[in-house]
Parts: structure tokens; sequence; C-alpha cells
């Protein structure tokens, strides 16, 4: 865990010392540019998959790397990969998944420079995954399909380099692999993303 952490820091401060604050860049929100960030996050999720043997939601921390492309001004695609762990008493439990997410950006920058904006955003997206459950005695693996819905602020530190800011939600379900095959169980989580993001020509 500590060195993904570690990772991810070196990384999103990189962005910011390569960011320059010089002239909007001429590809800002259009199409052809690109983006790159990421984050790290506090999530709370429940129904049965996610509820430990009290019933209460399970607290875990998140990990996401996301980068993408405008296929049109202002409507980009992003590709969101996310790791997410946590322990619940002797239980280990890991996550991963990938997929795109359809990332509109209103424009209300206007003529002006794009530092000091705060830029709204709405993302609608799929992700896959696969997780795994440790035990003591027993070892379960899940296969997961979720929608994911967020609503979010890029605040423009600088011409190029934003703080994100994204409340987001997933629903969806994991299927079970092993022990038994086939197995539905419903999911749906609520986070909040709190990371960097880059726009690059």
């Amino acid at each position: 865990m500590k060195i993904h952490l570690s990772v991810l820091v070196f990384f999103l401060m990189g962005l910011v010392a390569n960011a320059q604050a010089g002239d909007k860049p001429e590809s800002f929100l259009k199409q052809g540019s690109h983006l790159v960030g990421g984050s790290f996050t506090f999530s709370s999720a429940g129904d049965t998959y996610y509820e430990n043997t009290d019933g209460d939601r399970t607290q875990e921390w998140i990990v996401r790397p996301t980068g993408g492309y405008f296929v049109a001004d202002n409507l980009a695609i992003d590709l969101h990969i996310e790791g997410r762990w946590f322990i619940q008493g002797e239980v280990l439990n890991s996550h991963y998944s990938m997929g795109p997410i359809m990332q509109y950006y209103f424009d209300v920058v206007g003529d002006d420079e794009p530092k000091g904006h705060a830029i709204p955003y709405l993302g609608l997206g799929y992700l896959w995954g696969l997780a795994r459950e440790d035990r003591a005695d027993s070892e379960l693996k899940f296969k997961s399909g979720m929608w994911s819905m967020g609503a979010g602020v890029s605040w423009m530190l600088s011409n190029v380099v934003a703080m994100d800011f994204e409340l987001n939600y997933q629903t969806g379900e994991f299927t079970e692999k092993i022990p038994v095959d086939g197995v539905s169980r419903d999911a749906n989580r609520i986070s909040l993303f709190l990371g960097v993001k880059a726009f690059l020509p």
C-alpha cells in the first residue's frame, strides 16, 4: 500500500512541477487535447457484497490514476484504473477495476486564461474488475461490473494543472467465481475523489 501511494505522490508532483503558467493553451478543452491525473480517496460502500457481519458499511481507501483524450470540444473519453484495499477483521479484500468514462466539461473560461477558474463536469462510464477476499480458512474470487456516475469540479491552479474534486456513485454487481461459480451480489458505493488533473495539448 505504501509503495502505491509513493508512486502516485511522485506522479502528481511531477505534473505540478512541469506545468507552465503561460498563455492559455489553444487546445484547452478542445478536440485533440489530452487529460492525465490521479487521486487518493476515501470510500464508504454498502449492499450485500460490502457489508460486514454486523451489517455496517465498509470503509476503504482507493488509488485511481486516469488518462484521456478529447474526442470533441468539451467531451473527453477517460480510461480509469482503480485499486481498492480494505481489511475487515481478519479478512483482506482487494479489488482492481478499469474502464472508459465519458466526461463533459462545461467551458466557463471563455476567452480568459484557465488559471483561477473552476470548471464543472459530469461523467458516465462502466468499469470491469476482479476482486479477491482472503480469509484465514478460505479464498473467494469475484468478477465485477459497475456503472460509474460522477459530478466534479476542476479548479485550475495554472493554465494546465487543476485540483480535482469529484463526487462519484457506482452501482452494479459482483459475481462469484471461486468457490461457487455464478452467485451474484449487488453492490453500490459513494466516493469523493480528491486529486490532480493536467490538461495537455
